[in-house]
This record gives C-alpha cells, sequence and structure tokens, in this order.
C-alpha cells in the first residue's frame, strides 16, 4: 500500500486520495527514502559523530574512537522540546503556567503560534474547535458529544506540550494536534502555594482564588497533590440580572456572569519511581451570559388574548406585571468528572503501563439553570411590526437542552529503548461511550402579540436520543538512528462506530465499525553540533462527535441539521519540514514550515427524507486547508527567567467555517452549498508573540505578554436579503488588533513567602473589533432570517451593530444601534493579588 491510501468507509476498503495531495505524498515519501539511503551510504564524519554523542542520553553514548567535542550540559539546558524528535511542540512551562497574567490555561494557549481565539474557540493551525484534543496521562479530556474539553485547574499543571505537528502515533490526537498535560507530583516534604486575586469590586466583580497542597503522607511512601480554582466574574459585560444570593453562615454567596469552580488531586509514591498513581479532576462552570436583546426592565401590559398561550397560564389576569428580560435568558450549568489510575512496571531498558480512565460530563441549559420536566415550555414575545423587534417583551428562553456523556478507557502501554537512543513504543486500549440528550427548541408562534413564522407543528421540537457504543485502538511508534539520521515511524489504527442505536434513527446507519489507518513517517538529521533538520507526514483521522449522529425528528430547523449516524471519521494529511537551532545552552530557535489538508470534515447539506419532508443533516462533505510559517525564539535560563517571541503567518481557507453552516436566513428552505473555498473565520495572515517571566533583586518579579494580529474576515450582507454571491463571504477584513498583558509580584521581607502583587489586562486598552455580527436566535428576523449587524456595517462602516426599524404611518425606516459590546475585546482591567508559597 503507497502512503497515500487509507480506509475510508467500509472496513478493508481502501480509496485514493485526490491527485494533488496524492502527489505530494509520493514527492515527501521519494525524499525521506533517498535521504535515507543517502545517510546510510555516507561516512560518519566527525561533525556528525559529535552531533550524534551530543543526542544520546549520557549513559547510553557507545566510546567513541575519537571525541570532538562534547555537549551534554547543551543537552540538558536545551530549551526546545526533543532534538531528534519529529514534531514540533511548543511547551507552557511551570513558572509561566503561574507567573504569567492569564485565568485559564486557554489564555495561555492564545500566545502559542498558530493559535487563533475566536469566540472563546481556540483553533490550532487553521482547525475547527473540537479538532485539538486533550490529554492527560493516556486520558482524553474531550467530552464525547461535540469534544469539548474539561479544563484543570493552572496549580496542578507542572508543564503543557501543545504537539501541532506531526504528532506521534501514542496520541489519540484530533485533526488539529494534541494538548499533552504534565501534572505535578508529589514531593518529599510539605508545600503550600496559594492567590487570591480581585479587582476590590471596582471593575467586573471578579474574584480568583488558587492554590495546590502538596504532602508526603508517610504511609507506604505514597504523597498527595491537590489543586483548586475558583473564578467568579461579572465580565466587561452589563450585568442585567437581578442577583441570586443566599446567606450562608452570616456570609453572602450567589453566581456572577462567570463561574469556574475546579479541584484536582493525585495520590502517588514520592520520588521518580510511581508504580501507581491515582489521580482525580472535577469541574463545575455556570454560564449567564449577556444579550442586549434581553435588557427589558419594567411594567409590561398583558392583553387579555395571552390566555392562548399555556405557558403564561399561571399569570394573573389582566393588567401588568413586572418583568426583566435578563432574569429570563438562558443559564447553562456544566459539570465533569476525570479519574484516571495508572500501574507502571519500570525497567532498565523500557517500562509497561496500564491505565484505567473515567470521563463523566453533565450539561444543562435552562431559563434557571436546573433541570425541567417535559411538559414546560417557553416561548419569547417579540412586538408586532411595525414596532421595535429587537428586545424581548415578556416570555423565556425557548430552548432547553440536558446533555450527559460517559467514556471508560483501558490502555497498555509499552516502552524499551536501546542503547543507541532508539526505541519503540507500543500500546492498544479499549474504550465504551455512552451519550444522551434531550433538547426543546419550540419555535415563535402567533398569539397575535407575537412574531413568527412556523406554528408549533411545523418542525419537530423535541430532539432526544440514548446511545452507546464501545471502540479501541492500537498504536506503534519507533524511532531508529543510523549514521546520524534519526528515523521516527509510527502506525495508529483506530476502531469507531455509531453503535446499535444507529439503525432507530430517522436516517438509518450500518450498525458495523469502520477501522482507520493512520501512518506517521518523520525524519531528523543534524546539520550540525547545533542544528537539526526535520521532515513529517502524518495522516490522522478523527470520529465525529456523537451529537451529529443521532436524532428521531422528522422536520427540522436549518439552524439545527438532522443527525446522520452513517458519518465517517474525517481525515487530515499534515506536511512539515523544520529547523532548531541552539544558540547557547539558554537560547534557542525553531522554525518551521507546514501544510495541512483536511477533507471529510462535517457539514450540512439538503435532503430529500424518502416519504418526508426536505432537510439539511450531516454529511462529511467540508473540507479545509492551512498553509503556514512559524518561527519561535526562546531564551530559558532559569526558572523564573523566560522569554518568548513568535511570529506566524498563515492562510486558512476552506468551503465552510461552521458544520451547521450559516446561521443567517429562512427557518426552513433550501440552502445553498458551498461552491468553492474561501478565507475561514479565523484566518488570521500575522500573529506577532511576545511573553516572559523575570526575576530582579530577588523580591520584584516582573511578567508580561504582547499579542499584535492581522484582521478577521467577515462577510458583507445585503439589506433584508439573503445572500446570492458566495464569494462575498469572509471576503472583508476587521481592523488589526493588540492585547499587552501585565503582571508585577513584590515579595515581603518581613512575611518570607508572602507576595503582593498587580495584574493589567489589555495594558494599553486597546478595543479591537472581534467580529461584525453574532447570532440573534431566537429573535425570527434579526440576526437570524436576516443579519442586521452584517448589513448595518456593509451599509454605514459603523461597528457595534444595529438593526433595522420600519418606518411608521409612511416615515422611512431607519437604523436603530445597538453598540453590542460583545463585538469588541474587553477595556483595561486593574486587578490585585495576595499570595504565598511555602
Amino acid at each position: 500500500m503507497g502512503l497515500s491510501a487509507g480506509f475510508l468507509k467500509e472496513p478493508g476498503a481502501f480509496f485514493w486520495a485526490r491527485s494533488r495531495t496524492r502527489n505530494v505524498e509520493v514527492m515527501v515519501a521519494t525524499l525521506l527514502s533517498l535521504t535515507l539511503l543517502v545517510s546510510q551510504a555516507m561516512p560518519i564524519g566527525p561533525a556528525e559523530a559529535a552531533a550524534e554523542t551530543a543526542a544520546a542520553p549520557a549513559d547510553t553514548v557507545p566510546s567513541p574512537s575519537r571525541i570532538v567535542r562534547r555537549f551534554a550540559p547543551l543537552e540538558v539546558r536545551a530549551p526546545l522540546h526533543d532534538l531528534r524528535s519529529s514534531q514540533t511542540v511548543h511547551t507552557i512551562a511551570g513558572p509561566a503556567l503561574r507567573m504569567l497574567p492569564a485565568d485559564q490555561l486557554a489564555d495561555l494557549l492564545v500566545l502559542q503560534p498558530g493559535v487563533v481565539a475566536q469566540a472563546e474557540e481556540l483553533h490550532v493551525r487553521g482547525g475547527r474547535a473540537g479538532e485539538t484534543t486533550v490529554n492527560l496521562g493516556g486520558l482524553d479530556l474531550d467530552e464525547p458529544l461535540r469534544r469539548r474539553p474539561m479544563p484543570v485547574p493552572l496549580f496542578a499543571l507542572r508543564s503543557v506540550d501543545l504537539v501541532s505537528g506531526a504528532p506521534g502515533a501514542q496520541y489519540g490526537c484530533g485533526l488539529a494536534g494534541v494538548l499533552d498535560l504534565h501534572t505535578m507530583d508529589p514531593g518529599e516534604r510539605p508545600s503550600l502555594e496559594w492567590r487570591w486575586q480581585s479587582d476590590g469590586r471596582l471593575g467586573t466583580h471578579y474574584d480568583r482564588i488558587a492554590g495546590r497542597l502538596g504532602t508526603p503522607l508517610r504511609v507506604w511512601g505514597l504523597g498527595l497533590v491537590a489543586a483548586a480554582d475558583a473564578t467568579l466574574d461579572d465580565t466587561w459585560l452589563p450585568s442585567l440580572r437581578s442577583l441570586s444570593r443566599r446567606e450562608v453562615a452570616g456570609l453572602s454567596f450567589g453566581w456572577r456572569a462567570e463561574n469556574r469552580l475546579l479541584g484536582y488531586a493525585k495520590l502517588a509514591p514520592v520520588g521518580p519511581r510511581q508504580p501507581v498513581t491515582a489521580q482525580v479532576l472535577v469541574g463545575r462552570q455556570v454560564h449567564r451570559p449577556y444579550d442586549p436583546a434581553w435588557s427589558l426592565d419594567g411594567w409590561t401590559y398583558l392583553p387579555p388574548n395571552i390566555k392562548e398561550s399555556p405557558e403564561f397560564s399561571t399569570v394573573p389576569l389582566p393588567g401588568y406585571q413586572r418583568y426583566r428580560a435578563a432574569d429570563h435568558f438562558a443559564i447553562t450549568d456544566e459539570s465533569d468528572l476525570a479519574a484516571l489510575v495508572s500501574l507502571s512496571a519500570r525497567r532498565v531498558a523500557g517500562q509497561a503501563t496500564l491505565s484505567l480512565g473515567l470521563l463523566r460530563t453533565r450539561s444543562v441549559t435552562s431559563v434557571g439553570g436546573g433541570h425541567e420536566s417535559p411538559d414546560v415550555v417557553h416561548r419569547p414575545s417579540y412586538a408586532n411590526p411595525p414596532r421595535d423587534r429587537f428586545y424581548v417583551l415578556w416570555g423565556d428562553y425557548p430552548l432547553y437542552r440536558e446533555s450527559a456523556g460517559d467514556v471508560l478507557t483501558l490502555r497498555g502501554d509499552l516502552e524499551a529503548t536501546t542503547k543507541s537512543g532508539g526505541g519503540i513504543k507500543a500500546g492498544s486500549g479499549l474504550t465504551y461511550e455512552t451519550v444522551s440528550l434531550r433538547e426543546m427548541d419550540w419555535p415563535l408562534a402567533s398569539f397575535g402579540w407575537t412574531v413568527g413564522e412556523l406554528a408549533p407543528s411545523a418542525v419537530d421540537s423535541i430532539r432526544s436520543y440514548r446511545a452507546f457504543a464501545p471502540g479501541g485502538f492500537g498504536y506503534v511508534q519507533s524511532r531508529w538512528l543510523s549514521g546520524g539520521l534519526v528515523m521516527n515511524t509510527g502506525m495508529r489504527v483506530e476502531y469507531f462506530t455509531a453503535g446499535p442505536q444507529a439503525g432507530d434513527q430517522t436516517l438509518p446507519g450500518s450498525t458495523r465499525g469502520v477501522w482507520s489507518l493512520s501512518p506517521r513517517l518523520g525524519i531528523a538529521y543534524p546539520i550540525s553540533v547545533r542544528d537539526v533538520f526535520s521532515l513529517a507526514y502524518s495522516r490522522v483521522h478523527q470520529a465525529p462527535g456523537r451529537d451529529f449522529l443521532y436524532d428521531r425528528r422528522g422536520a427540522t430547523t436549518d439552524r439545527q441539521p438532522l443527525g446522520n449516524p452513517a458519518l465517517q471519521p474525517s481525515t487530515a494529511i499534515s506536511y512539515e519540514a523544520a529547523v532548531k537551532h541552539l544558540l547557547s545552552p539558554a537560547w534557542a530557535l525553531q522554525a518551521s514550515v507546514f501544510l495541512r489538508d483536511v477533507f471529510g470534515q462535517i457539514g450540512a447539506r439538503d435532503y430529500a427524507i424518502p416519504g418526508g419532508p426536505t432537510d439539511l443533516r450531516y454529511v462529511n462533505e467540508d473540507q479545509g486547508q492551512a498553509l503556514g510559517f512559524e518561527w519561535s525564539v526562546v531564551y530559558d535560563a532559569a526558572e523564573r527567567r523566560h522569554l518568548e517571541v513568535h511570529y506566524t503567518w498563515m492562510q486558512a481557507w476552506g468551503n465552510e467555517s461552521r458544520s451547521e453552516g450559516d446561521p443567517y436566513g429562512p427557518v426552513r428552505g433550501f440552502r445553498t452549498p458551498p461552491l468553492g473555498d474561501q478565507a475561514l473565520s479565523w484566518d488570521r495572515r500575522h500573529t506577532l508573540l511576545a511573553s516572559g517571566t523575570w526575576q530582579w533583586q530577588k523580591r520584584w518579579s516582573l511578567s508580561w505578554s504582547t499579542a499584535v494580529a492581522s484582521p478577521l474576515p467577515w462577510t458583507p450582507k445585503p439589506f433584508r436579503q439573503p445572500v446570492s454571491d458566495l464569494s462575498v463571504v469572509n471576503s472583508r477584513r476587521l481592523d488589526w488588533s493588540e492585547n499587552t498583558n501585565f503582571g508585577l509580584q513584590w515579595s515581603l521581607s518581613f512575611l518570607p513567602g508572602m507576595a503582593l502583587g498587580l495584574d493589567v489586562r489589555n495594558l494599553f486598552d486597546n478595543r479591537a473589533e472581534l467580529a461584525a455580527t453574532v447570532d440573534g436566535y431566537p429573535n425570527p428576523i434579526i440576526n437570524t432570517r436576516y443579519d442586521d449587524y452584517g448589513a448595518y456595517r456593509t451599509e454605514t462602516g459603523l461597528d457595534g451593530g444595529a438593526y433595522w426599524k420600519d418606518g411608521v404611518g409612511g416615515e422611512p425606516g431607519y437604523w436603530v444601534p445597538v453598540h453590542d459590546p460583545r463585538l469588541f475585546s474587553p477595556p483595561r482591567i486593574v486587578r490585585a493579588s495576595i499570595g504565598a508559597s511555602w
């Protein structure tokens, strides 16, 4: 089988990729083969022998006939990832995790090359959200429905590796890469570190307390590490909801706009040998979002015909009733649990590990944030034309959603090394996933006082399923050294099935499983004693999220396509060439150029159900590409002296940014499929990043980060008309953005271990425009059927968003500006902190 062959839809069936991908694969394979043959035929010169000696571990270096120069200190202090690896890895070290101004891990990931943040989603090397998996000790922390990663407290992490180029076969990575988490280990002495950060309720009402405790237990040589992180923040967006506080023991408690409670515990032997480890992660997040359309606060008149609406039958009639729309907007409550137990046996030449992991996720989206019975119905009310139809006058958010997902993973891994520095890794595992969903999306109906397009019976408003499915994987990853050349090869095989419930859906699918092969091939060649050149090729498959598979509805809205159990894993083919250069024991440079070709992504296309209506359904017909160049300079002299500078040039294009397609248009109707490639919504061409930590005169610590980025694309929209020319999609650009965060800490001489701090976010108060429009659901007209925000910016060139208000009595209509703060980056925020480390 050639390098361009792989499995597709049926077990054992091969297919040939597109011609341009096949040609590139053949060229890369030929180049790698020729390089290997030449390196084996060439004699090893003094420089090559020295480079190989420097790369090998100190206790495995064979006795050379002549030592040109030793570079053992350089190898130990090198600030780059494994020089013999073909992977591109960007490491976030422990000091940066705790010292840089950041609230969560996502704030640090955006400081890495090739990462673009958009609307709380992270896109790595042009990939979609959910295409970068999170790994902890072999356990994936991505929930099975939509691949949402589980948050982890920063104080629990020792380091984080972003593997964005040619990841090894041991990773069950996504199409865009993997985030490998390394947690803290218990030490021989008790330790405590904590920090409380607050704005004193002078800004966004922000409070965060985080800490870590480590101690030996003096029982069986075990030690414990426990970390916690609690963040409560009203954010920079307007706070419109009523205060909800509870008195407990004389203290007042209550949720704010964004709430995050995280915990972590690790039980393991003290010391480098850890035959048994147990880790537990828990988390809860409560999101109370802001929407200017749900900002009405006052007395609302209820007409007598409100009796026609059963959901309002408990409202006293007639007259006026107090109504604060923000209190009737949705709240999302999410909880997560991950547990991992590992048994390890280590020998001189290798190690064997057996792991058992459980990932459990629960989520509820409702008006009050709690569970509701199936007979509850919610609908909002808007004004009749030609009145103002932007604000909600009465009623509740119409979407209710509760979901659950569980993943049980059992895996075994073997690792063996050779005296020459090579080695092999192999492993296999079994997974078992269970998912469930109950979702009710009630369309608006005409009650005389409500604007709507559909009667409740026009679409199926209830979506519900329960499903389970087994899975499995196996891999082999090897490293071979020959004449100075390092060959990294790997193969991963994965099994995916929609499970036995596939045949019970509206679109029946096969219950048979699909096998996929993912080869990895790379070389690393030392071109001097300080430089290593590498080439890498990888083919990665990622199974679809379970929420795309199951659906028993008949008539759906175009906003929510029909689930399809016949979906197959998507495929990404990546090529990369990289150079790593060690300038000194503290300074290093890394540069890489990459090309990613992704096909079989999940998209939405019209489909006529046999004997039924025509719906949008999910299919494997989207594709995307990314081409880029990354350049990094790293300085790492000591634990508190670190500097990184990254520059990224990248182009990301494809035929659709969202799996559901454009959210604007008729609720039901024919949707024109994408006909060509266009810039994706996260196509950011240029990014310059700088971050660092520095300790000055032992008592002062400085940290900062700066990000300068080129504009993101947006789509000009016609006034109250659908987009007929698909060539205008993402054809225009917003403005450049800049964001600088600054942190300063002062250690108190009279209280050893204590420190005071000051953090400033967005130091220069740059209010860059992040987007031109937002989804207006559940409004039936504004920012749903028509993109008013986009049309306003197209016609006037002004930002901030606006909606169109029809004229009354022959008067012309006009734009009403909204000044929606969600379209802009946060303003300058100042916070103080106090902490200690013992």
